[in-house]
């Protein structure tokens, strides 16, 4: 098992937090043993959508976990396949999974089950059958169907770790899938063009109105604390240039508050705190 101390810059697409010692487990064995050994530790994955705090706690990466398995319609991936892997294979073999996930930079299929990520109305609870995983205690398990899923919101990684996710897949033609993924990838860049630091989203969209709609009526499009900001094309998208955990942590109570008296709406975060 590889044992790596990374710098914030690699683990997120933020780049924010302080370095972490890091385990790549590459069985299950490995990773039950340095559970046993360390106690309960979070997965990082891609970190598209996570955010590093100073807190100094080991991390475990299960980019090892690679697995890419059909049965008929059903595919299983691990929890390290990169999103990138998948649509390759969606393009190469033609048929419809993720492409509406197109353009997220570095996301791996642990992530994604996690945070059920989702745009464009779609979200990856829609598309999931079952997902092993292995709780805290040691053991392995599987949780069936998407009724313990939510908005932006799984029981992963409180419930513990996740090592596959086994999905339904419908057959498409490849230049269907092709063009559906350069469609998407087109509609995500317009929203925030590289390069940039960012983790994407910063606060879930509440009933009333997107946030990011919340946010620039109340004045945060290109506001900044220090190095930590939202972006100037669009409200609900923090970016990073060189600030801190701190800066982003003021940043984002500002927000919230000022969200809060102008509107009585609480704001919550879709990106993930480590």
């Amino acid at each position: 098992m590889k044992v790596r101390v990374v710098d914030a810059k690699e683990l997120t697409t933020l780049k924010i937090g302080t370095e972490r010692t890091v385990f790549y487990p590459e069985t299950v064995e490995e990773l039950l043993k340095l559970l046993e050994r360390e106690g309960p530790l979070l997965p990082v994955g891609g970190g598209s959508n996570v955010v590093l705090s100073n807190d100094p706690k080991p991390l475990i990466s299960l980019s090892e976990f690679k697995k890419v398995q059909f049965e008929g319609e059903r595919l299983t991936l691990g929890a390290g396949v990169t999103l990138k892997k998948v649509l390759k294979l969606q393009c190469t073999l033609g048929f419809s999974l993720f492409e509406f996930l197109a353009g997220i930079p570095k996301a791996q299929v642990g992530g994604l089950v996690a945070q059920n990520a989702g745009a464009f109305g779609r979200e990856v609870a829609q598309l999931l059958e079952e997902v092993t995983y292995l709780s805290y205690d040691g053991k392995l398990l599987k949780l069936k169907g998407k009724e313990a899923f939510g908005y932006r919101s799984s029981p992963f990684p409180e419930k513990g770790i996740v090592l596959e996710a086994t999905f339904r897949v419908k057959p498409q033609r490849k230049e269907e899938v092709k063009e559906q993924v350069r469609r998407f990838v087109k509609a995500r860049l317009q929203k925030q063009p590289p390069p940039v630091n960012t983790a994407g989203s910063t606060f879930k969209n509440p009933p009333q109105q997107p946030a990011g709609k919340l946010l620039d009526l109340c004045g945060f499009k290109g506001y900044f604390v220090g190095g930590v900001g939202f972006s100037e094309k669009h409200a609900n998208f923090a970016v990073n240039r060189n600030g801190t955990f701190g800066e982003f942590q003021e940043l984002i109570e500002r927000a919230k508050e000022r969200v809060r008296e102008e509107f009585q709406v609480e704001l919550e975060l879709e990106v993930k705190v480590l």
